[in-house]
């Protein structure tokens, strides 16, 4: 059975197809009607039927807009246009958008309507069929595209050289070993607002970035080019290989890191490798692509004339530096936590050391901290989230964020401690009380967190936890109910008002005023007016 729908805005046309023709002889059931666009749509989406009879003119959403949306999100569906005589030009249009084939609503008889069906069932076949052999060539691509990135891996990061018999063919027969070169293109996120990124946040822009790159790629060097799936969450690896064609490295260097800058808040970095040829080159533009990658880290910026040069590295010399901390922690030590943190950011900082020596490291204290805490307090414990907030060591690509990185530790760790007999509601009720003190003034995160004597990312998640909204939302709904109860009084201008409670002009005044009541401050003592 084909699942039909029928979408009108007239009662009687609804009803009348509905009736004119047997749907079960012609192996259809009507599943849904709608009277709108909209309504057809949010159906379509829940039901997903085979067929749809639409009207081109409704209200709310037209027939146009409902099939250019369908035909994106599903493009099996097939539709069948219901039109009047003057609307020749829509049903034009509408064929255009894949449509079927068209009815006139004043010529509508059952004959004509069950060869409509029949062509719309056989056009759901073919469509079904073209989508399975779509779906299986994808498959099969995607497959393709997988073992090559695994491949490329293996062979550049961990040493597959040994491998030669199982990956040369595979490689070669792509053309990939005729001329590449390795990017390593880390990101840094900005964040403008006083609050902390959210990660959600973070990895909706990471994706963003990536198809830019891609983008940028496939303009640069079409499709000889791959971005490897390395499961860096703030960096990506791209492999290029137009072979011996002349290309710039350089180029691609200056127009990624312009577009990037021009679209999105982060700040990217692009560092490559020179030009490999060969199999037997593939080991050395891993060695060099690792060499960059550490001193990068180590934000070393002059120039090396032998790219594959390693630093002469040294161990941090760190061991058991967690449970050091921990003990510390348990005894509630502000002054022995800030001793050990002491040794540890010097370390970090004056050691040349790798990367990973300093990941496992900020592994190790978060880990051993986040226990101490919770011993400490239970496991209702607000510092065990704010640490895991902080705690993204995924995203971490240099030495300063390192060093970023174990500041914020610090300062949460000290925080907690220093405030174990003050309970999580204490903090965030304090806060709540110096917001409706000052609701008068500019308020701002980081004032607030000085002023209760906690770090600014350890309020916030405190805040939200206790009241379920931020602490910006608190404010900013705080201000507007006080507003409202200004405006109520009629003494005071917009522009005063807003002046008073510390906004920065009327327009952004006015601006959270709608967010929070739906309207502008004039509608509102208009709507007290009536």
């Amino acid at each position: 059975m084909y699942k039909v729908m029928i979408v009108d805005d007239e009662t009687i046309i609804l009803s009348g197809i509905k009736f004119l023709v047997d749907w079960e002889k012609n192996d259809c059931v009507i599943t849904a009607t709608a009277r709108n666009g909209q309504d057809a749509l949010e159906q379509i989406r829940r039901m997903q039927p085979d067929i749809v009879l639409a009207d081109l003119s409704m209200p709310v959403m037209d027939g146009i807009t409902l099939m250019k949306t369908v035909n994106k999100e599903y493009p099996n569906i097939v539709f069948i246009v219901l039109t009047n005589l003057e609307e020749f030009e829509l049903a034009r249009q509408a064929l255009q958008c894949r449509a079927v084939d068209y009815l006139v609503k004043s010529q509508l008889e059952a004959p004509v309507l069950e060869k409509v069906l029949k062509h719309a069932k056989e056009e759901c076949a073919n469509r079904s069929q073209l989508m399975a052999a779509s779906a299986a060539d994808y498959f099969e691509k995607k497959h393709h595209e997988d073992l090559i990135n695994s491949a490329l891996q293996e062979i550049i990061f961990f040493a597959g050289d040994r491998q030669k018999e199982k990956y040369f063919p595979l490689l070669d027969a792509e053309g990939m070993l005729e001329g590449y070169c390795l990017f390593y293109i880390p990101f840094e996120f900005p964040n403008p607002s006083e609050e902390p990124l959210e990660k959600k946040d973070k990895a909706e822009m990471m994706e963003w970035i990536r198809e830019l790159t891609g983008k940028t790629a496939e303009n640069i060097f079409r499709e000889r080019y791959m971005l490897l799936n390395t499961g860096e969450s703030s960096s990506l690896v791209l492999f290029a290989y137009p072979g011996n064609d002349a290309f710039s490295a350089d180029f691609f260097e200056r127009k990624l890191t312009g577009t990037i800058q021009s679209i999105t808040p982060a700040v990217c970095s692009v560092l490559h490798t020179q030009v490999h040829r060969g199999w037997e080159e593939l080991k050395d533009c891993g060695a060099e692509y690792r060499a960059l990658m550490e001193r990068y880290y180590l934000e070393i910026t002059e120039k090396d004339e032998n790219p594959e040069n390693v630093w002469e590295y040294e161990p941090l010399g760190l061991k058991g530096v967690g449970s050091q901390l921990s003990q510390e922690i348990r005894r509630k030590n502000v002054k022995g936590i800030h001793q050990i943190m002491d040794n540890v950011e010097a370390r970090v900082q004056t050691t040349p050391h790798q990367k990973s020596q300093a990941i496992w490291l900020l592994n190790e204290l978060n880990r051993e901290a986040s226990a101490a805490l919770a011993a400490l307090s239970g496991q209702d414990n607000p510092s065990k989230e704010r640490i895991s907030s902080i705690a993204v060591i995924e995203n971490i690509n240099t030495r300063s964020q390192v060093m970023s990185w174990l500041s914020m530790f610090r300062n949460v760790i000290t925080d907690v401690v220093g405030n174990s007999g003050m309970s999580g509601n204490m903090i965030a009720e304090k806060a709540r009380k110096y917001v409706l003190k000052n609701i008068e003034s500019h308020i701002s995160l980081q004032e607030t967190a000085v002023a209760v004597g906690v770090s600014v990312g350890y309020l916030s998640t405190l805040f939200k936890k206790e009241y379920g909204q931020s602490f910006v939302d608190f404010v900013n709904s705080t201000k507007i109910q006080y507003a409202c109860r200004l405006l109520d009084e009629k003494e005071l201008m917009v522009m005063e008002i807003a002046c008073r409670l510390g906004f920065e002009n009327a327009y952004y005044f006015s601006k959270v005023f709608r967010k929070y009541m739906g309207m502008s401050p004039t509608d509102y003592q208009k709507q007290d007016e009536k």
